[in-house]
């Protein structure tokens, strides 16, 4: 990720940050954002890129944090979780989601840089994941 992107993406979050954490403290809020979430890859999936691959990933984390089946992340990562995806639903961000083209670029910026940013918690959820829940089809292989 270059530093043009790192720059963006930390600007893109901060739009974001105090909602963020509310929503991290609020799981039905969270998964309402989730289902907008959810909604939007189905809506958008043409114009989306990377984002059909992570965007999945972060839905699943955030659905298992909002149940309270996955409490092994400490608190920043869930915030960063709640961030990405409250980023990715925000329709007017740093570069409005409506403009064709690239509408999506912020958004595919800090997904990435939320996706690197919690690396190690991921991997250790999707190890959790494989052991403790079942396989939900349309999250493991989206239709998007």
């Amino acid at each position: 990720m270059s530093t043009s992107d790192r720059k963006t993406a930390r600007r893109g979050l901060r739009l974001v940050q105090g909602d963020a954490d509310e929503l991290a403290d609020n799981p039905s809020r969270l998964r309402a954002v989730i289902r907008r979430a959810q909604t939007q890859l189905r809506e958008d999936r043409s114009r989306l890129g990377s984002l059909r691959a992570d965007v999945p990933r972060l839905v699943r984390l955030g659905r298992a944090i909002a149940a309270g089946n996955y409490r092994q992340l400490p608190w920043k990562s869930i915030s960063f979780v709640a961030a990405g995806l409250l980023y990715f639903v925000t329709p007017f961000d740093l570069i409005p989601d409506f403009i064709v083209g690239t509408g999506f670029l912020d958004d595919a910026v800090v997904v990435a840089y939320v996706m690197k940013a919690i690396r190690d918690d991921l991997a250790r959820f999707e190890d959790w994941e494989l052991q403790n829940e079942p396989a939900d089809p349309e999250t493991l292989n989206p239709p998007y």
